[in-house]
């Protein structure tokens, strides 16, 4: 006969204690607080004078300090110090806690003011400097700092400085032609230059951002190749004073275009015809156009006139004209065509059929 065996005191000892710790695992704790929208600090700044103005280039903050999606901005504010300028060949720099004792607010604007300095990823700030420019030179520095969309403040850029001084005439005159490769910008000399700054920016966007093209001092022209047909563009021009910082003219005005397709495709080359019985086969090479919408075929006729031959564009390389005469002399034009309808110089052939 089996006995029945009881649980010891050990083990019930045990149970007891561990009961109470797994009920507690289903209970929820205290809530956490959500997550703090401070925009990750601008880690570039990039600071350079046009004209009589500051232009302050920054990224757009996309997220905050901990990695997570900010979500837009409220405001940005920029401080500057201003301190006197380093004898020439030695390096601009000052302290950030001499900049931190020093600083004043200079610019703040809201996020209704922000859409205009925006444009795509960066934020590009700009504000007058006083004038008339002191004796000696002094030194500027800048840090910006950004608004969450909860009102909270992102810590202080890295500074940036420059030392301002007189700004070089614009270039002139500034001119515009559409070329098939692109929009041609040309400008004017201007004595002592370091190079030209050219800029281009969409109709539709209120700010330039880096330059499309820096120029060399015996630079001037430039071909715009990274445009598109219909879009309309805006460009301007500043003469080089300084490389780094950059310290460079105000604008050369601005001159507007719509680079609208009116370029014809070149003829195909090589246009051979090859007689046959009562017909004659045309044959030629492609045309490099890009947006190439075929050929259109033409025939000369002994008595002098002119036909199409092809009322819609082909696009094979090659025709076959038949129920021709023989003993005439006929002649062929074939030109390219593009998909806007611009019509090309024609290629030309003469045959006489046997």
């Amino acid at each position: 006969m089996c006995s029945e065996r009881r649980p010891s005191r050990r083990l019930l000892l045990l149970l007891a204690t561990l009961l109470p710790l797994a009920a507690a695992c289903g209970k929820k704790g205290d809530p956490l607080p959500p997550p703090r929208a401070v925009p990750a600090r601008a880690e570039q700044l990039i600071v350079r004078q046009r004209g009589v103005e500051i232009l302050l280039d920054l990224p757009y903050p996309q997220t905050t300090a901990a990695g997570l999606t900010l979500g837009g901005i409220r405001a940005v504010e920029v401080e500057e110090a201003v301190r006197p300028a380093p004898p020439e060949g030695q390096p601009l720099a000052v302290d950030g806690r001499e900049f931190a004792a020093v600083a004043r607010p200079l610019l703040k604007l809201a996020e209704s003011e922000l859409r205009g300095a925006t444009s795509g990823d960066r934020i590009v700030l700009r504000f007058r400097l006083p004038e008339p420019f002191p004796e000696p030179p002094a030194a500027r520095f800048y840090a910006v700092r950004t608004q969450g969309p909860k009102g909270e403040w992102s810590d202080r850029s890295p500074l940036a400085g420059i030392v301002p001084r007189e700004p070089p005439a614009p270039p002139q005159p500034l001119q515009l032609t559409a070329r098939a490769e692109g929009i041609e910008i040309a400008w004017g000399e201007v004595a002592g230059a370091a190079g030209y700054h050219v800029y281009r920016r969409e109709a539709a966007s209120p700010v330039y951002g880096a330059p499309l093209h820096a120029a060399g001092a015996g630079e001037r022209t430039f071909l715009d190749t990274g445009v598109r047909h219909d879009g309309r563009y805006v460009y301007t021009v500043c003469t080089l004073a300084a490389r780094e910082p950059v310290i460079e003219s105000a604008p050369a005005g601005e001159r507007e275009l719509l680079y609208e397709d009116r370029f014809p495709p070149p003829p195909p080359a090589g246009l051979t015809a090859l007689p046959l019985a009562g017909a004659t086969r045309l044959l030629w090479e492609a045309s490099p156009a890009p947006d190439l919408a075929g050929y259109l075929v033409y025939r000369q006729d002994p008595a002098g006139e002119l036909r199409l031959l092809t009322p819609a564009p082909i696009t094979a390389h090659e025709f076959l004209d038949s129920g021709l005469a023989a003993g005439f002399t006929f002649s062929w034009r074939v030109t390219a065509i593009d998909t806007q309808g611009n019509e090309g110089e024609p290629a030309a052939v003469e045959l006489a059929l046997p």
